[in-house]
């Protein structure tokens, strides 16, 4: 019986642990008096059988089954009373649980970091500073501190990747710096902007009025000589245009006034147009042949323009017709120098017709020396203690053929030198002065 006891306590063990009912909640039957071995052996028997099947049937519940293992049959059934008492109590039918889902593996558990609470912004109030961490702190460079908002968005990204106390320290420390201690705007935006105020009151710079033309301002005149007169005096102010205006109202109303074409010639001239002065001189000499300043001034342009033959014919006609001697004069030097670059022999043609001269007065003095009959000394003794009222003409003239003599000597710094000297006397009205201009041109090329 002890074999049967402790069998049943273990199935009440099991039952508590399992949650199953066992034998050992039926009521216990009164102990059979051993009077005869045959019911011994038969409650052995029994007992053994109930053990195993109480056995089975807490496997099977523990095991997640519903149908219990059908039980072994009985060799030999025991009593009635026997049975009523071993059977356990009918309990009511519960309802199969579902089965539990399957539990993720730990893995997957531990490698699910957990999300981290967003970092609050700090804001710009007086905190007490954090106390000073152990890890080491970089050294800052002398460069200057970024922009607030670099500071901030660098704590941003770096924020969720430390998780620890100290790093969120940090973060705060070096956001609450920002805060306490602003630095002002950048310099080239604010200077941008400065200039982006300051345009506005900028005004543009006024285009240059067209001069008004002089049919609109001047008023019209009585003739063709009032029309040459006024053109003159604009000339001396350098009113090249204005007096252009006036001469074609000249030539307008008298086609044939030699005067006014040659004003007009020289007009042109000056005002840079050179092939319409050369047309202006050949019409006024086509209105009066012996228009001596005509001939000469087409000879001057001839000659730069390089047509020298050209130039030799107009002052040849120039010595001819010519009443003024110091116009004459002036006509055989520049007869001279066309000749010499024409290709002909300008010394001996000067000789014969220097005979017919007097060459006392000025520019004699300069024909002397083309003949070789007065040195260069003697020659700028002449221009310097001459009469004062020709001082200008002189040093002008005289310094410009001296440069032209040097230049035929193969004396080029001198020849320059002398040009200079002509230029540095101002004497626009003669035309050694634009001649010398001309010379140093050649001598640069």
């Amino acid at each position: 019986m002890s074999y049967i006891l402790e069998a049943l306590k273990k199935s009440d063990a099991e039952r508590k642990r399992g949650e199953v009912p066992t034998l050992g909640d039926a009521p216990q039957a009164p102990a059979a008096t051993p009077d005869t071995g045959a019911k011994s052996w038969v409650w052995l028997v029994a007992g053994g059988f109930g053990v195993a099947a109480v056995a089975g049937i807490a496997t099977t519940l523990l095991m997640g089954g519903e149908d219990a293992a059908p039980s072994p049959p009985a060799l030999t059934p025991p009593p009635a009373a026997h049975v009523a008492q071993a059977q356990p109590e009918p309990r009511p039918q519960l309802e199969p649980a579902p089965e539990p889902e399957p539990a993720p593996a730990p893995e997957a558990v531990t490698a699910r970091e957990p999300v981290p609470e967003p970092v609050p912004v700090p804001v710009a109030k007086p905190a007490p500073k954090p106390a000073p961490v152990p890890a080491p702190v970089p050294t800052q460079t002398p460069a200057p501190m970024p922009a607030p908002q670099e500071v901030r968005v660098l704590s941003t990204k770096t924020a969720p990747a430390q998780t620890d106390e100290t790093a969120e320290t940090k973060v705060t420390a070096l956001a609450d710096m920002v805060v306490d201690e602003p630095t002002p705007a950048p310099a080239p935006i604010v200077k941008e902007a400065a200039q982006t105020k300051a345009q506005p009151k900028v005004k543009p710079k006024p285009k240059p009025k067209p001069k008004p033309s002089a049919r609109a301002t001047l008023p019209k005149l009585r003739n063709a000589a009032a029309y040459v007169d006024r053109a003159w005096g604009s000339m001396d102010k350098g009113l090249y245009a204005q007096a252009i205006d006036d001469l074609d109202r000249a030539v307008a109303l008298e086609p044939n006034f030699a005067d006014a074409w040659f004003a007009h010639g020289w007009a042109n001239e000056k005002n840079g147009d050179e092939r319409a002065a050369i047309q202006d001189y050949s019409r006024t000499i086509d209105t009066k042949p012996d228009h001596a300043f005509a001939l000469f001034s087409r000879g001057f342009l001839n000659l730069y323009g390089g047509n020298t033959r050209g130039a030799v014919v107009d002052f040849v006609r120039t010595q001819g017709v010519a009443t003024d001697d110091s116009l004459r004069l002036y006509s055989r030097l520049w007869l001279y120098l066309s000749r010499s670059r024409a290709g002909q022999d300008a010394p001996a043609r000067l000789q014969e017709d220097a005979a017919r001269e007097g060459l006392a007065q000025w520019p004699g003095p300069l024909v002397l020396h083309f003949l070789g009959t007065m040195d260069e000394g003697a020659v700028v003794t002449a221009i310097e203690n001459g009469p004062k009222a020709g001082l200008q003409e002189r040093r002008a003239t005289g310094y410009f053929f001296l440069g032209i003599s040097k230049l035929e000597a193969k004396n080029r710094p001198r020849a320059r030198a002398y040009f200079e000297k002509a230029l540095a006397t101002g004497a626009v009205q003669f035309r050694q002065y634009d001649a010398a201009g001309r010379e140093l041109e050649r001598l640069d090329r």
